[in-house]
């Protein structure tokens, strides 16, 4: 069995320790030489530390680009070789790797139990340090702060100045963010600070995690210091498309634009705008769930719109679904189409408030019930549900033309004998799943949520496509065409209001 000081043979180890270098400073020429002599050494010598070094840049590099699931098959088979040779370097660089790829897909909660076991097995403040992070993303902040506040001892100085360093200081910047401790976020800014041209860099290059001035950005806004946080932010943005890390990139924009937000200084509310929509595509084009839901919340408020509110539930809908990607083939026609229906209820923000939490959730059981009553009666599948927002997908235009018509009806007859009335407003378009791939989810999925948008309360609206497909047996009624332009989509668009009332 190889020793683990193979690893640290003096060519491997000087490779390293070049590409890691030229990692920090975005000379992403250099670390491409070196990344291809690195892997080509571990595919002749073939020994296990070599392979293991292999895997960790190939998962480096997946996770710079956004591919998860190739970074997650780098991280096994470091487990494997972990496992088989019982090398502990190839279970830590494996555990930072997951740690990265969890945090990106909003799933960090998932290691809390491995993290216990390292924390117990083998303590040391790195993990803490993960831990705490762990701990604020999760909104567990009393946990966080137990940890925080044991970190915090003497300035921070008790953290080795080691490889992990600069890590551990990032993620207490995040961490002193929310626990709202202003005092040792200057402490902490001010330690990172020296490093402010360079990106984080794991150990000998075991991960990129961005640029320092991306969370030094976000210290600055803690501290209020405005001028510094925007340098800050402009130089991390710059830093993340040259080296070529979009996940990075979205991060950057959306915390520019929260900057900008709390400044609130003349043309800062467009222009936060603007990047909270760049980062929200960004979030939603690599299924970083969690930031989706960050960044669209932060683009409501800056459209003046209330994440709770109608307008943002098929927003909301729409941005989770992006996000996840659900396999909509099963659901598709012989002609590889889906037909998709949005629904929400109008004013819910309003009967929210008038009739409080409790009595408010009764009523919503009662429109769920409805809603999925009349799906399972049509053949429909529900994709995804977020407050009193729903999106249900269906082979047949017809069936869920009908099964939209159906639900008005029984929704009707429920608001005859209730104390509060509730109008359902529902959109409908069908889209090519089959041929169009992922870009389903950017083009249809926004239309029909756009298209249920356009709606009243009680009002079922639908695209054109979808009335020529559903229309032609003369069995259903159309209102006049609307010709509307659309939130996100280019040129006019022609939807058709349903008359579904009861004869």
């Amino acid at each position: 069995m190889a020793s683990e000081a193979g690893a640290k043979s003096p060519e491997m180890f000087g490779h390293l320790v070049s590409m890691a270098c030229a990692l920090r400073h975005g000379d992403m020429d250099e670390v491409e030489k070196e990344i291809a002599i690195i892997l080509s050494l571990a595919d002749e010598i073939r020994e296990p530390l070599y392979l293991n070094w292999a895997h960790i840049l190939v998962g480096m590099r997946a996770i710079m680009n956004g591919q998860w699931a190739e970074a997650e098959r780098a991280a096994q088979a470091m487990m494997a070789l972990w496992q088989r040779f019982q090398m502990t370097v190839s279970f830590n660089n494996a555990a930072i790797l997951l740690y990265e790829i969890r945090r990106s897909q909003g799933r960090l909660a998932e290691l809390e139990g491995p993290l216990q076991i390292i924390r117990q097995q083998t303590p040391n403040l790195t993990t803490e340090t993960g831990l705490a992070f762990m701990y604020c993303e999760e909104g567990q902040t009393d946990e966080a702060q137990v940890i925080f506040d044991q970190l915090a001892a003497d300035g921070f100085e008790n953290i080795p100045r080691d490889l992990l360093w600069t890590t551990a200081i990032s993620l207490l910047i995040y961490v002193a963010r929310s626990l709202e401790d202003k005092e040792r976020t200057k402490i902490l800014y001010d330690l990172l600070l020296p490093f402010v041209e360079q990106n984080l860099v794991v150990g000998d290059g075991i991960i990129y995690i961005g640029s320092a001035a991306l969370v030094l950005g976000v210290g600055a806004t803690v501290l209020g210091d405005w001028d510094a946080a925007e340098m800050h932010f402009q130089r991390s943005i710059e830093m993340e498309r040259r080296c070529g890390a979009p996940a990075y990139i979205a991060r950057s924009q959306y915390e520019y634009a929260r900057m900008l937000s709390l400044r609130d200084g003349p043309d800062d509310v467009p222009r936060a705008l603007d990047l909270a929509t760049r980062a929200l595509s960004g979030f939603e084009q690599l299924g970083m769930k969690k930031d989706v839901e960050r960044a669209l919340e932060l683009k409501l408020e800056l459209q003046g719109v209330s994440s709770t509110s109608i307008e943002a539930s098929n927003d909301a809908v729409a941005s989770l679904v992006y996000a996840e990607k659900p396999d909509l083939r099963p659901q598709a026609s012989p002609d590889g189409t889906v037909t998709l229906l949005f629904s929400d209820i109008e004013g819910s923000t309003a009967k929210t408030e008038a009739l409080g939490d409790q009595k408010w959730m009764e009523v919503l059981h009662e429109h769920n019930a409805i809603i999925r009553e009349q799906l399972v009666a049509h053949g429909g599948f529900e994709v995804k549900s977020e407050g009193d927002g729903f999106m249900l997908a269906f082979q047949s235009a017809r069936k869920a033309l009908q099964c939209a018509i159906d639900m008005q009806r029984a929704l009707d007859r429920r608001n005859e004998a209730a104390e509060l009335p509730i109008r359902v407003r529902m959109g409908l378009h069908t889209g090519e799943v089959i041929k169009e791939g992922d870009d389903f989810f950017g083009k249809h999925v926004n239309l029909a949520a756009r298209v249920a948008g356009q709606a009243a309360g009680g009002e079922i609206l639908v695209s054109s496509l979808l009335k020529e497909l559903a229309g032609s047996g003369g069995d259903v009624e159309f209102g006049e065409a609307r010709q509307v332009e659309l939130k996100g989509l280019t040129g006019v668009h022609e939807m058709f209001p349903v008359s579904w009332q009861s004869a």
